[in-house]
């Protein structure tokens, strides 16, 4: 039996594991604008329940994110970095024309670190710079890995 990690082409089973990470992302990405308009450092800082929950919105983005790169790589037979800045930029360099986005891209890894680990107004700001990334940034993420799963789709019998 081959293993996912030797294959080069999609099966049905790879797909199945990486969708419902990409719906995921789509569905909780159309909030942004919502969260964007009623959140800002006032209602963070002193609403206790809104900001866990936008942190918690943000971390679940950015980890779905890093899941569905991995999946990617792994899919594709290729290594898995050691940090997920790294499997960001990894994936965000075939992306991005620009290497300055792939670095853009890859700082939601440092978002989502800092939001476990800093004093509040440190996580506001992590929280206003997703809120300024993740409308430029992920929609060609998206176009990007739901391309690649159809290619590999196209370019398999009985897919």
């Amino acid at each position: 039996m081959i293993g996912i990690i030797e294959r080069e082409k999609l099966n049905q089973s790879d797909k199945a594991k990486i969708t419902p990470h990409i719906e995921y992302l789509e569905k909780e990405l159309s909030f942004l604008e919502q969260y964007q308009k009623e959140i800002d450092w006032k209602i963070y800082q002193s609403n206790r329940s809104k900001r866990l929950e936008v942190e918690r919105w943000v971390e679940c983005i950015i980890n779905a994110t890093l899941d569905v790169s991995k999946m990617f790589l792994t899919i594709r037979g290729e290594s898995i970095p050691d940090t997920s800045r790294e499997v960001l930029f990894l994936i965000s360099s075939r992306i991005y024309d620009k290497e300055e986005e792939a670095e853009t891209f890859s700082e939601l890894a440092r978002i989502r670190n800092t939001l476990a680990h800093r004093y509040l107004d440190i996580r506001w700001q992590d929280i206003k710079r997703f809120f300024e990334l993740a409308p430029r940034l992920y929609p060609p993420f998206l176009e990007y890995m739901k391309k690649e799963l159809e290619r590999q789709r196209n370019n398999q019998a009985g897919f």
